[in-house]
């Protein structure tokens, strides 16, 4: 804790600079803390060249070598100012939150590498519409308390199945879940923080977390000109939680673009019918190339 007070009281000036105060986020804030460590870790591991393939070293002046200690400084200063705001409006995260996000976590997972199977079936639109859902789920024991009730509700009814998939998959994590959100629910409704010391905490926590988002987009440009030859390399810094939400969407879509096609098909079959006014064969009609393309699987 004294590393990270060191940390905040190093950035918070800087922070304040920024003249933002919404939140900056598109992933949860357990995501965008790793995946910031990982753009750190990306810098140094690739900092300088290798044969062939260059180094961020080359573009310096934009980058500098510091980049990797300064945004690790900076994510110990978001975790400060994030603690922080949370023993003021939600204590009870601060508590039990770390198992509450870890049970989630490991159904999540569960569930994903037992429905990963390229068969489509009704629990892969429940888990994709849970994922989606929870996407923007911030650490309040509110969020929690929810997500932990729909990947329980989830895992119960594949409890089985999880089970054959996976044999160390521990099933007691299910009660626990439950058990966990309840917890939580129950002691979030004791708690009533101060509105101004709460909109402070968060202001400043939020102000923390444009310095860290802002320096992880300009690991990532810098990354993508950089690698733009090794697209492996710039895939180790980009966001791997969106990459899956864009599968789970895809998949979503194309789930339903499969429930439409009979539909659209009878549809476009419909106008091949031969009618009386349809001409004979020896004179093609000049609406059957339509026709024919109107048939084809879309």
């Amino acid at each position: 804790m004294a590393k990270q007070g060191k940390d905040y009281d190093r950035w918070v000036k800087a922070a304040a600079e920024t003249g933002r105060t919404d939140n900056p986020l598109k992933v949860p804030y357990d995501v965008a803390v790793r995946e910031a460590v990982a753009a750190a870790a990306f810098v140094e591991k690739y900092w300088e060249p290798d044969g062939e393939r260059p180094g961020l070293k080359r573009v310096k002046s934009r980058l500098p070598a510091s980049a990797s200690d300064e945004l690790l400084s900076i994510i110990r200063a978001v975790q400060e100012a994030q603690t922080r705001l949370l023993l003021i409006v939600d204590p009870a995260v601060t508590d039990v939150g770390e198992r509450a996000r870890f049970v989630v976590d490991e159904l999540e997972s569960a569930l994903e590498f037992l429905l990963d199977d390229e068969l489509d079936e009704p629990a892969d639109a429940q888990l994709a519409r849970i994922k989606e859902f929870h996407a923007q789920d911030g650490q309040r024991s509110s969020a929690l308390s929810q997500a932990l009730r729909d990947y329980a509700g989830l895992a119960e009814t594949l409890k089985d199945r999880l089970v054959e998939a996976d044999e160390e998959f521990d099933v007691r994590l299910i009660a626990e879940a439950r058990k966990l959100a309840e917890d939580l629910q129950r002691r979030a409704l004791e708690t009533a923080p101060e509105a101004g010391a709460s909109a402070a905490a968060a202001t400043i926590r939020n102000r923390m977390l444009h310095l860290m988002v802002n320096r992880v987009a300009a690991i990532r440009k810098t990354a993508a000109h950089v690698f733009r030859r090794h697209p492996e390399i710039v895939r180790e810094v980009t966001s791997a939680y969106e990459r899956r939400r864009r599968v789970a969407a895809r998949r979503e879509k194309a789930r339903k673009a499969a429930e439409a096609r009979p539909v659209d098909g009878k549809a476009a079959a419909a106008p091949a019918t031969p009618s009386p006014a349809t001409p004979s064969p020896a004179t093609p009609s000049p609406a059957t190339p339509s026709t024919s393309s109107g048939a084809q699987p879309s």
